[in-house]
């Protein structure tokens, strides 16, 4: 596994550990044994989001699994997964999965919620692809059409098996 790779398993890690509190770039960057911006770069590189992107992201599916599963109040909710304030939450909540915590709360539709997954998976299936590409040989594929068959039945009148019937209809149809 590279070193980058690594780097940003290990801010991956500290997220899920540290979820509920507030996490900053600087505390990131220490795990990952970068600078700030050479993390945060790394970061959205390799999972194509922000960490407050990604942090945000997986709080509100928290939220929400929370609040399908527990029936809480949508504060409690809103403060148990690490947000500042109620009303930051419902915007956020809206926007990520297009209906409000309460009306989730209610009803709860089925909805896409984040589900992160270690760079470090990622990585291993990448080198696994690199060495089934490598051990590929090319493939010619050709689509040729052949006419619809017909089919001829003879029933047989006397006939009780298969050489009585191919003696009274003859095989060689």
């Amino acid at each position: 596994m590279k070193e980058q790779t690594a780097a940003v398993q290990r801010m991956q890690d500290y997220i899920e550990a540290h979820l509920e509190a507030d996490i900053t770039l600087a505390q990131l960057s220490a795990v990952s044994l970068f600078s700030p911006w050479h993390s945060y770069r790394l970061f959205k590189e390799l999972l194509g989001v922000t960490p407050a992107e990604y942090i945000r992201r997986l709080r509100l599916s928290r939220s929400a699994m929370q609040l399908k599963e527990e029936q809480c109040l949508v504060t409690e909710a809103a403060f148990d997964c690490g947000f500042g304030s109620v009303d930051g939450y419902i915007r956020a909540f809206y926007r990520e999965f297009g209906c409000r915590p309460g009306e989730y709360l209610k009803d709860p539709v089925p909805i896409a919620l984040f589900i992160p997954y270690g760079v470090k998976f990622g990585e291993l299936r990448k080198d696994v692809l690199d060495m089934e590409m490598k051990n590929l040989q090319s493939v010619f594929i050709q689509v040729i059409r052949k006419p619809k068959r017909k089919v001829i039945i003879k029933r047989g009148i006397k006939a009780e098996d298969y050489f009585a019937y191919c003696d009274e209809v003859s095989c060689e149809v």
